[in-house]
């Protein structure tokens, strides 16, 4: 994994991160994991984990648990296609018929279109012939059937899950002709929820006042249709970062213009997240985005008064640590230190767009954050309130720091509404607040919603 510890301005220097042979890993999610995200939350996808049960198991429960009820996923099947030791010692890969014949049955109940193979890391290292078994199942199946042959261990980058993903699903519609509608496409929800107190709702709702058609959301709770469908659209726009990738910029040159890439966190980036929309689009919502904004105002800069200068460590994904880093510098708090779990291509574009033109600073950037580093941080510096992934709690807890979860949470961080939340957020945590009842178990708060006097958008 590539790692990098030091000052942010060193960070953008060319070839800064370097390749690090250790690396005490705490998020055990890898490229696999953020395939499986894409695709086992649309409606007509099937996914196989090919291996062993075990992964099946690990990536079914941290998905599960982490949106089955939240965010309205339910029950979800997950297939394993599991062989013997024989079976990969003598190369033999043929799927078993009786399995071909279950498999075949759960595509007619759950009305497959598609299926992913994800092979674990044991059949990509054996050198079995993904395609030649993809081959058999579309065969005895009918139905389309591809091998991503993308890593199953966190070491490698979890972004090229992301990537790999987004090139699958779009591949059948690149280089057609399709003609542009003015709607935008939200790329990077992962969940079936367009529930209005989530992250979702809240950006589909501030386009619908600013009356900006959303075609598609691209991928959780859509369907290959929607894929087709989003085609149409005008412009994308993200809504997780994370997902940012070379798909994105071919979709860009075939005429579905690339917009508000980075996620609308914070006053700043949600400005410049709505605005660049209507850029693309050419349409004229300047007054409603002001207006937007100024609902929210007042709560913000009363947040502001009591958070101004309070010293603050954050971690996130490359599309959430900018975002985060967004929201805090609207804050004008004191950036102790950030970690990036892991780098896409844009990642220092993205920082040094934050160091330009927000004025973002900071004493230490750490780019793949291990154990090691969460325990340094936590005893070096001098931290008011820390923003981190679920895991990072028990740091905080050993070291006494105040604690907000920025991965495991419901009500939205994005948005307006979404500053305010995470700055009511912030002083609920240095008042002594804990936004976990246990390891399992979060306590969320209420999320603000300020809504449009207009009652007809």
């Amino acid at each position: 994994m590539q790692k990098y510890i030091g000052g942010i301005e060193g960070f953008l220097e060319q070839d800064a991160a370097k390749e690090s042979a250790f690396w005490a890993d705490y998020q055990v999610l890898g490229p696999m994991f953020a395939a499986l995200r894409m695709f086992m939350t649309m409606d007509d996808v099937l996914t196989v984990i090919v291996g062993a049960k075990g992964c099946a198991y690990h990536l079914n429960f941290t998905i599960v648990a982490w949106g089955e009820i939240d965010f309205f996923l339910g029950k979800r099947p997950l297939p394993v296609l599991e062989y013997r030791q024989q079976q990969i010692a003598l190369g033999d890969f043929t799927p078993p018929e009786d399995w071909l014949r279950r498999m075949k049955k759960l595509c007619g109940v759950y009305g497959a279109r598609r299926i992913v193979l994800l092979p674990t890391d044991a059949l990509l290292l054996c050198g079995a012939d993904l395609a030649g078994v993809a081959g058999e199942i579309q065969k005895f199946t009918g139905i389309q059937t591809e091998a991503l042959e993308i890593a199953g261990m966190s070491s490698p980058n979890q972004w090229a899950g992301y990537d790999a993903a987004l090139e699958a699903l779009y591949r059948p519609y690149l280089g057609k002709s399709y003609r542009h509608e003015k709607s935008v496409n939200l790329v990077g929800w992962m969940w079936p929820s367009r529930h209005r107190g989530h992250e979702i709702g809240c950006c589909i709702d501030m386009l619908k006042e600013l009356q900006i058609p959303v075609n598609a959301v691209i991928s959780g709770g859509s369907s290959l249709a929607d894929i087709e469908k989003s085609m149409h659209a005008g412009a994308n726009a993200l809504v997780c970062s994370s997902v940012m990738g070379n798909l994105l910029q071919r979709l860009d040159e075939e005429g579905i213009r690339l917009a508000g890439p980075r996620a609308p966190y914070g006053f700043s980036g949600t400005r410049e997240w709505l605005t660049s929309i209507a850029d693309v689009l050419e349409l004229p919502v300047y007054d409603g985005i002001d207006a937007m904004e100024k609902r929210y105002r007042d709560l913000f800069e009363k947040n502001r008064e009591q958070l101004s200068g309070k010293k603050v460590f954050v971690s996130g994904g490359p599309g959430r640590l900018i975002g985060l880093l967004h929201t805090l510098a609207d804050y004008g708090m004191d950036i102790q230190a950030a970690a990036m779990f892991w780098p896409h291509a844009w990642s220092q574009e993205d920082i040094r767009h934050m160091l330009r033109d927000h004025g973002v600073k900071m004493k230490e950037f750490i780019l793949s954050p291990g154990l090691d580093d969460l325990e340094r941080v936590a005893c070096q510096y001098d931290v008011d309130v820390w923003l981190g992934g679920y895991q990072e709690q028990h740091t905080c807890k050993r070291h006494g720091i105040p604690f907000v979860p920025i991965t495991v949470y419901t009500v939205p961080h994005v948005g307006f509404e979404g500053a305010v939340n995470l700055g009511n957020k912030l002083l609920l945590a240095m008042s002594g607040y804990s936004f976990t009842e246990s390891q399992f178990i979060a306590r969320e708060v209420e999320g603000v919603i300020c809504p449009s006097n207009d009652s007809n958008q």
